[in-house]
């Protein structure tokens, strides 16, 4: 591809007046739009311009456009003849351009002279030098938007390395696009053969286009596999954030519960002699301490191991027959009898664990119904003919905090797996909707609580293992600063909260107070992509999916225009009228 030099003659607009660090002040003598030039104006807030510094030149952009206060009412027409205004503009200076004109470098290199002649920068120039800066030829990159200048559109490509390499941050308000900038990144995933696994929590992608295979956590689903989570990958901090032991009586004899369980499990049939097995319960009362201990230490790999891979069933059972004296009267050796004051202690604890494991909202845990998400997952990863795999959490329900402990043990999962190192060679991306809601989060109470850290980690940690994620959310002040700092990519939609801007801003230090004034001017679909790996922030259009996700919100219009026909067709059929607030 021929190099275009980006300084046209044709594109003249202005002259370098005030040099600053980061910014320049210029005239702008064609930016007016008189009567009878006005298409002919060149210089509006927004457009790219190229500094000419001689030797080298730099890429900027319009961020503020004026005339000197002595002027302005030289350009009222009701005031009779109307002068020429001299306008003079503000330029963010965002990167320099190198290698013979053909690519750009982030920041400044040489700053301009008073003098200087600025010009405006076309869309195709700006194109090739931003695709020779992110990419490769001969390598797949990925098409995520338009960018537009001097009235021309020219599509803008990525290399996935820096698109997704460094994990991604989409952020938007309500109706800005984000929804539909994910189902692109999705289809386009998709088109290059790239793997993913989406994390839905309201249903809205399970529609889109390019989805192999969708898991849902409840029966009779349209179009998805109804799955559970096995309780056995769980670890017992999970189980703690959900049973809400009390932490002096409750919450030791849980866990000693837990560990006699596992003890179960692991011996099998091969029950030590001096111990019995009562309906799945290990029994204690009477029971030899040497032989208990012994054989904890004999499976101690099994016994301690982070994960609830017990029968639970048992559990309040268990937590009863914890409640033993630690001797017995006259034999050392033995556990003791019953402890009546402990057991009235845990007594509401075991009727709450029987309630909690056989409740609807947590049978996506404790129930078997559908088939194993561990074992889906898996047979997934091994498909090469699958490549988008969707995880709907809308049926999931909230209380409890099932719905945040269910990601967060499912995020834990994959990055045990990535430890592993299963995605070093086959790197996969993780998308996650409505992140502000499953990070930086505690659930529980004092008794028994839990981080949602799981894709904290993931951003973290998993970019080395080839484990990484977008993560999409609204309220981006809501999410952790450690994990914003982790986001290589950032593709920020419009943003209306002065918080949300201001987080945006601190996350990265190549969007200045200057650039920040256009996010909550962004249209729908236009967003700014800023990343470490990118030669400048980018505002693009971002490309429409095939198929957008149903993002609609509640069918007002719809809904009152058939109320009123019916009751019009009530009337004139001779039946009574409904009152005004009357449901049909």
């Amino acid at each position: 591809m021929a190099n275009i030099s980006p300084v046209d003659p044709d594109q003249y607009i202005g002259t370098v007046t005030v040099v600053s660090a980061s910014q320049v002040q210029a005239n702008l003598p064609l930016a007016s739009a008189n009567p009878e030039r006005r298409a002919l104006s060149k210089g509006a807030v927004g457009d790219f311009v190229f500094v000419d510094c001689e030797r080298t030149k730099l890429l900027g952009r319009i961020t503020e456009v004026k005339i000197p206060d002595g002027e302005r009412l030289s350009i009222e027409p009701h005031l009779g003849s109307v002068s020429t205004p001299n306008p003079i503009g503000r330029i963010q200076l965002l990167a320099t351009v190198i290698d013979g004109d053909s690519k750009l470098s982030r920041g400044v290199d040489h700053y301009p002279k008073i003098g200087d002649g600025v010009f405006l920068a076309g869309a195709e120039i700006l194109a090739q030098m931003i695709g020779r800066s992110t990419t490769r030829q001969g390598e797949k990159n990925v098409p995520v938007g338009a960018i537009e200048a001097g009235g021309r559109s020219v599509q803008v490509e990525l290399s996935p390395e820096k698109l997704f390499g460094r994990h991604c941050g989409v952020f938007g308000a309500t109706g800005g696009g984000k929804s539909w900038t994910i189902a692109s990144l999705v289809e386009k995933i998709k088109a290059m053969n790239g793997k993913a696994i989406v994390f839905d929590p309201t249903g809205e992608f399970c529609g889109i286009d390019g989805i192999d295979t969708i898991f849902a956590f409840e029966a009779g689903v349209p179009n998805a596999r109804h799955v559970h989570f096995p309780y056995t990958e769980i670890t017992e901090d999970d189980l703690f954030s959900l049973f809400r032991p009390s932490g002096q009586s409750q919450g030791p004899k849980l866990r000693d519960a837990i560990k006699s369980l596992k003890l179960v499990r692991a011996v099998g049939n091969a029950i030590p002699q001096g111990l019995s097995v009562a309906n799945g319960a290990l029994e204690k009362a009477g029971k030899s301490r040497t032989v208990f201990f012994d054989a904890i230490r004999n499976n101690a790999q099994a016994v301690h191991s982070a994960k609830c891979n017990f029968d639970i069933a048992h559990l309040s059972e268990q937590i009863k027959n914890e409640c033993v004296w630690g001797t017995a009267s006259g034999n050392a050796t033995l556990f003791g009898g019953p402890d009546n004051n402990a057991a009235s202690y845990c007594e509401s604890l075991a009727s709450r664990i029987k309630t909690l494991t056989n409740s609807r909202e947590l049978e996506c845990i404790f129930r078997t119904q559908g088939d194993s998400l561990v074992d889906e997952l898996s047979n997934f990863l091994n498909d090469d003919e699958r490549d988008i795999t969707l995880i709907s959490f809308k049926e999931v329900r909230f209380e409890h905090n099932t719905r945040e402990l269910l990601l967060n043990i499912i995020g834990r999962f994959l990055l045990n797996i990535a430890r592993e190192g299963r995605f070093r060679d086959a790197p996969i991306v993780v998308f996650l909707d409505e992140a502000h809601q499953f990070l930086g989060r505690t659930v529980g109470d004092e008794y028994g609580s839990v981080r949602l850290d799981s894709f904290g980690l993931i951003a973290k940690e998993g970019r080395k293992y080839g484990l990484t994620c977008v993560l999409a959310t609204q309220r981006p002040r809501d999410v952790p600063q450690d994990v914003l700092s982790q986001l290589g990519t950032l593709i920020v939609h419009r943003l209306t909260n002065e918080q949300d801007r201001g987080t945006v801003e601190h996350a990265c230090g190549d969007l200045d107070r200057a650039a920040t004034q256009f996010i909550p001017m962004l249209a729908p679909g236009e967003a700014i992509i800023i990343g470490p790996d990118l030669p400048t922030p980018l505002p693009l259009r971002m490309l429409r999916p095939k198929s957008p996700p149903d993002s609609k919100g509640p069918p007002f219009q719809a809904y009152w225009a058939d109320r009123q026909e019916r009751r019009i067709e009530r009337v004139l059929g001779g039946g009574p009228a409904a009152p005004p607030d009357a449901v049909p």
